[in-house]
């Protein structure tokens, strides 16, 4: 996301950001499992996910996570800063698929900015509710 740097006084609750798609490869997952240590078959061995009752290898719930994390930052821009991010994993996420990165304001007060954010995936269903709070600048501060 190389969008502007947003203001915190240019925002009000119901401010939408701009909507991000990710999409993690079988590579991927494979290789994330590696880096983090997970040697948990679900995330890269087809018939042992299957086995244990998913249609396909399931995306890491962290790696989501980070996906969500980035999504923040990345809006927050250079000048922002995220103070909170909290989220649930609701639904597992397949790999090879568009998910999209969604975000609300729903507050701001000085220069705190309360974002509800979700991933979702392409049927619209939520797979990962959260909320975040980022300290952005103020244009009126000079």
């Amino acid at each position: 996301m190389s969008a502007a740097q947003p203001y915190a006084d240019e925002l009000a609750p119901g401010a939408v950001l701009p909507t991000v798609l990710r999409n993690a490869s079988r590579v991927q997952l494979f290789l994330y499992s590696a880096a983090t240590w997970n040697p948990h078959r679900i995330h890269y061995d087809v018939d042992y996910a299957r086995f244990e009752g998913h249609p396909d290898i399931i995306v890491h719930g962290p790696l989501q996570g980070a996906w969500l994390s980035q999504y923040v930052t990345d809006w927050a821009g250079p000048a922002g800063r995220m103070r909170s991010l909290q989220w649930q994993n609701r639904a597992s996420a397949l790999p090879e698929r568009d998910y999209e990165f969604h975000g609300r304001v729903t507050a701001v007060d000085g220069d705190l900015v309360t974002l509800e954010v979700w991933e979702q995936d392409p049927d619209g269903n939520v797979l990962m509710p959260g909320e975040a709070v980022v300290q952005l600048p103020r244009r009126d501060r000079g």
